[in-house]
């Protein structure tokens, strides 16, 4: 099994810088601009976990999220959502009830150091980890019924 992948959307390239720094030598990391990109990307990579930032144009970034939670492929990646400094709110268009609408696994505002990322990003891998070995016997358990099911198949078609 490969590393973890981590995708980050965001316009500006200095949280992906900060992804890549602090992250990049223990996770795969994948980056986006756009919604439309981000979107894509998740649908095609399937990563372990998105890290949404600013988008433009305004409300793009709550979009992603509702798009991403909607999605067949999408809705179990789970989200760290890292949100412009309190003092660039207004400037940049976030209102208070559009940031509580968003149901990700943490939150946190720019700026924020390597470390913190780090910390932040594992806690969630934890956190969603039973998660996911739960669901992986789920699926290794469906797959041996589904071949004890091809062969009875067989021996009803002879």
């Amino acid at each position: 099994m490969g590393r973890q992948k981590i995708l980050v959307v965001d316009r500006e390239p200095d949280l992906a810088r900060t992804v890549r720094e602090a992250l990049g030598s223990f996770y795969e990391v994948s980056v986006a601009s756009t919604r439309k990109e981000g979107l894509g990307k998740a649908e095609r990579e399937s990563p372990d976990m998105g890290i949404v930032g600013f988008l433009e144009p305004r409300g793009d970034a709550f979009k992603l999220h509702k798009e991403l939670r909607k999605g067949p492929k999408t809705k179990g990646i789970p989200l760290l959502v890292v949100d412009v400094c309190p003092e660039e709110h207004s400037r940049k268009g976030w209102r208070k009830e559009e940031g509580m609408q968003m149901d990700a696994e943490d939150y946190v505002s720019r700026p924020i150091e390597s470390t913190e990322l780090r910390e932040l990003v594992e806690d969630i891998f934890e956190r969603v980890a039973p998660k996911s070995v739960e669901l992986r016997g789920i699926l290794e358990q469906m797959e041996k019924v589904l071949k004890r099911v091809e062969k009875i198949e067989k021996v009803l078609a002879k």
